[in-house]
């Protein structure tokens, strides 16, 4: 079963999978390096030497030695090497081995509802139970269940048949049907095992239109190791919900297939399991990957089938892009000392040059697509094009600068700076792209009044000079990544809600008028837009001046004082968006010499009335690229923080 020949990564195949723009070559290709991957994970696993506490039932009752179902799984793949292949392309099977193996090779801690040390490899038996029912063969193996519920990958689970958060039960089959046994019952098994049965729970499957066939993605809320955050207890699905879920699965197959052909051919030749979870809202849907659980997306239900679409897509670039990195390194690991850090417009917190990289080839599909969209979908997708455009452009600008990708990395970044200008001429205007310049200032303003700072001496100077009524400094300070600050209190989630109410505002007018309508009258979340306030509201709805007598009504917080920079568009104020973090270092300096808080647009006034920069005004490059630096960061024209390295905790 195993094939120890190495992986060679055409450059083909790599200049392929940094646009996303792959073939059905280069994705039979990653599959099977993936394929090796979990078959060596395996192997590792059978070469792993057993507890040696004396833990788990024994004689009669003990599981099948892993050894032992691993020769039998092998006879079925000579006999029916389909059925192995199924199961073997479940991707929960590859959440539980890699997390296994690292248990079993660095000592890792178990999650919880996690098996126990003698029960982990015997799971190697659930597979080859699997496999058996599949090609219909006859078996006799014993396995692990967790609490009493026989986990058989690429089909299903089972009812519970034993007592007990770990048990050992019976699985017995052949040419005449299945069952299992355990201490509390039996479960006969179904002949067409796609089909509920008294006692069997099926995994849905949704059928779709690959490029090379019909095929189906699977809805797993069934199996313990679905989920790579946790060993996860079956959940059970109302019939609205999975129709629900159906529903927008096929749809956004259809919509792909008809008018995004590459994205379609990446996303089925990709995911093959959709893993349900709950969200804070359709509109504010969640997902996740993992490189573990290649094919699978964990996911909460969106808002529609081109929410679907743009998800699938974003997610099924990740596990292209990992799957690349597994053969050929795209940069080179911080092995001592702080790594570098950047700003990525996606995210609210620092993130490392792998999430930059990995965002930015992400936001490059989900871009595109929204891009094409913009006949169908109007202002929804101008405003999603837009946006996404700014925030690929800062990421890329980024790592244009960016220290430590490798040749690979560099031919993936040099393809997603081709796609990002085939995607830069084309001009949004009226309201989606107005509203979308302000989110983009929003978010990158909010992100820097977050997580940088300027140091309280030179904040303190500027307190002196302003009032001593003395102009500031031609050179302002610079700004620093922050340990600790204490003041003003600063909250990373506003300028999240703000673009949230403006994506609500051009994909359902009416709801956003609902939510607006429940903020005013004091409710929480609505939509799972959490810490929105009236004059974020105004402020999206078109209604600035409203929206900036609220925001000076509100106590003095980042999101209100970044609010009032947004309402005004005054560039007299411009530092307030430009350079949050002096402004409000200034702000807190005069607040310790007991002066009264002024108005931040004075404050953002006196700090710009400086003679200009003698060097002109900043690029692009320099109006967007933000990464943080080591011992000292420094602040260039427009008041952007460039640096390589985090500070020594």
């Amino acid at each position: 079963m195993i094939n120890a020949e190495p992986f060679r990564l055409p450059l083909r195949t790599l200049d392929a999978a940094a646009t996303g723009d792959v073939s059905e070559t280069d994705l039979a290709l990653l599959r099977s390096a993936q394929r090796s991957r979990l078959l060596l994970a395996l192997v590792a696993i059978l070469a792993a030497p057993p507890p040696t506490d004396g833990s788990g039932p024994r004689g009669t009752q003990a599981p099948t030695r892993p050894s032992t179902a691993w020769e039998l799984l092998a006879h079925i793949q000579h006999s029916a090497p389909s059925a192995v292949e199924a199961v073997l392309a479940d991707p929960a099977v590859g959440a539980w081995a890699f997390q296994l193996l690292r248990r079993l090779n660095y000592g890792d801690a178990t999650t919880s509802g996690d098996a126990p040390g003698w029960a982990g490899p015997t799971l190697l038996g659930a597979l080859t139970a699997a496999a058996a029912l599949r090609a219909g063969m006859r078996a006799t193996l014993r396995i692990p269940a967790r609490k009493g519920q026989l986990w058989l990958p690429s089909l299903g689970l089972t009812g519970s048949v034993s007592r007990g958060a770990w048990a050992v039960v019976t699985m017995e089959c052949g040419p005449q049907g299945a069952a299992v046994f355990g201490d509390s019952g039996s479960i006969r098994l179904p002949g067409d095992l796609s089909h509920a049965a008294e006692g069997w729970f099926p995994l849905p499957r949704i059928v779709r239109e690959g490029p090379s066939g019909p095929g189906a993605v699977v809805l797993d809320h069934l199996g313990p190791y679905r989920d790579f955050r946790a060993v996860t207890d079956p959940v059970q699905l109302s019939g609205q919900e999975l129709r629900r879920w159906q529903s927008l699965l096929s749809e956004s197959d259809d919509l792909l297939r008809r008018e995004h052909a590459g994205a379609h051919r990446l996303v089925t030749g990709v995911i093959r399991t959709v893993v349900p979870v709950p969200g804070p809202s359709e509109l504010r849907a969640i997902s996740a990957t993992t490189p573990d659980s290649y094919g699978a997306v964990t996911m909460s239900l969106p808002v529609d089938a081109q929410a679907m679409a743009a998800t699938l897509i974003h997610e099924a670039r990740h596990q292209l892009l990992s799957t690349v990195a597994e053969l050929t390194p795209l940069h080179v690991s911080v092995r001592e000392g702080p790594q570098p850090v950047y700003f990525a417009p996606w995210r609210g917190d620092p993130r490392p040059l792998r999430g930059l990289l990995y965002g930015a080839h992400a936001f490059v599909g989900v871009t595109s697509f929204w891009q094409a969209r913009r006949p169908h979908d109007g202002d929804r997708a101008e405003f999603e094009f837009a946006l996404h455009r700014w925030q690929l452009r800062a990421a890329l600008a980024a790592l244009a600068n960016a220290t430590g990708l490798t040749r690979a990395g560099g031919l993936v970044v040099a393809g997603l700076m081709k796609e990002a200008r085939r995607m830069a001429a084309e001009p949004v205007t009226g309201p989606p792209g107005r509203a979308a310049n302000m989110c983009c200032h929003d978010l990158r303003a909010t992100w820097r009044a977050t997580h940088l700072d300027v140091d309280t001496e030179e904040a303190a100077a500027l307190a002196d000079d302003w009032l001593a009524g003395r102009p500031p400094p031609l050179t302002l300070p610079p700004a620093r990544l922050r340990t600790h600050r204490t003041g003003v209190p600063r909250a990373s989630g506003s300028g999240q809600a703000r673009m949230w109410l403006a994506r609500l505002r051009f994909t359902d007018r009416r709801a956003f008028d609902e939510v607006r309508t429940q903020i005013a009258d004091g409710a929480l979340h609505p939509l799972g837009i959490r810490d929105a306030t009236i004059a974020d509201a105004h402020l999206i709805a078109g209604a600035k001046d409203d929206a900036l007598d609220e925001y000076r009504r509100q106590p003095v917080t980042t999101p209100s004082w970044i609010g009032i920079g947004l309402a005004t568009g005054d560039q007299n104020v411009s530092l307030l968006l430009e350079r949050p973090e002096l402004v409000l270092a200034l702000q807190t300096a005069l607040a310790h010499l007991g002066v009264t808080t002024p108005v931040p647009e004075e404050l953002a006034s006196w700090l710009d009335s400086r003679s200009p920069v003698p060097d002109g005004p900043p690029s692009d490059a320099e109006k967007i690229d933000i990464a943080v630096g080591p011992d000292s960061v420094e602040s260039v024209p427009g008041g952007l923080v460039i640096g390589t390295q985090l500070p020594a905790e």
